[in-house]
């Protein structure tokens, strides 16, 4: 079979299981050599398809998850989340963007441009560490915090992000206390992000939303500002399914 027919088959196989597959699933099931099964899963988790357990198990990765949300056509975490971007950029008139965490990397799912066009956009699909961007912390803040405070890219230069997993751990505390993250140009030069997140109960996937603004527009009550709205953007969001977080209101300020 071809590699993407091999892959099709893996997702049907996890499907009809209902739970996460290894190896020797794949081998009895689909009747392919272990040497095929073995590469076909580790290909697929290189390709952030999959993602592999401490137990050696394959399960559908965060970007699988939130596509089969789409697909699905029901009111989806996603689709509320969707909801309140369109708003959020409306009334800012900023590029606005739904990611993902997937491994250490915080991925972008859907993007909005805002009337206020920035030349840098990043576009569904684009990569960034996580700790170096505001998306990404945001959505560590409400996260397993152990992969990311485990980087080996932390102490690289990215500007202001933090460089330490000490820093990292403090910065993710203030955020969750006050419910969004700023980042300015630390990883995309010249754009300064302003982000919070959001977990859907059912799953426990977290979502950061947020947008993007030109670094040399930002003065601090500007910053306060745009925190707020992205704030109550993605408290809608997650008073709407149900998140014990913006039910009961982070300790913000």
């Amino acid at each position: 079979m071809s590699t993407l027919a091999n892959a099709r088959a893996v997702l049907e196989l996890i499907v009809a299981r209902g739970r996460e597959i290894t190896v020797s699933d794949v081998v009895a099931e689909l009747g392919v050599p272990k040497s095929s099964a073995s590469r076909t899963l580790s290909e697929m988790a290189k390709h952030g398809l999959l993602v592999r357990d401490s137990s050696r198990a394959y399960r559908p990765a965060p970007l699988v998850i939130s596509a089969a949300q789409v697909a699905g056509g029901s009111r989806s975490v996603l689709a509320v989340l969707e909801e309140s971007l369109e708003v959020l950029v409306a009334a800012t008139g900023y590029t606005g963007y739904v990611n993902v965490l997937d491994g250490r990397d915080s991925v972008v799912l859907l993007l909005r441009m805002g009337s206020n066009v920035l030349q840098a956009h990043t576009p569904p699909g684009y990569r960034a560490p996580a700790f170096a961007t505001s998306m990404g912390r945001a959505i560590l803040s409400r996260s397993d915090r152990a992969t990311a405070l485990g980087d080996p890219r932390l102490g690289a230069d990215y500007g202001s992000a933090p460089s330490t997993a000490e820093e990292l751990g403090e910065d993710l505390d203030i955020v969750l206390r006050r419910g969004w993250s700023y980042s300015r140009g630390e990883y995309v030069d010249g754009v300064f992000g302003v982000s919070a997140a959001v977990r859907d109960p059912a799953t426990g996937q977290v979502h950061g939303i947020g947008i993007a603004i030109a670094s040399d527009e930002v003065a601090p009550q500007l910053r306060d500002e745009m925190g707020a709205a992205v704030r109550a953007a993605a408290g809608k969001a997650g008073r709407a399914i149900g998140d014990d977080y913006w039910v009961s209101g982070p300790d913000g300020r």
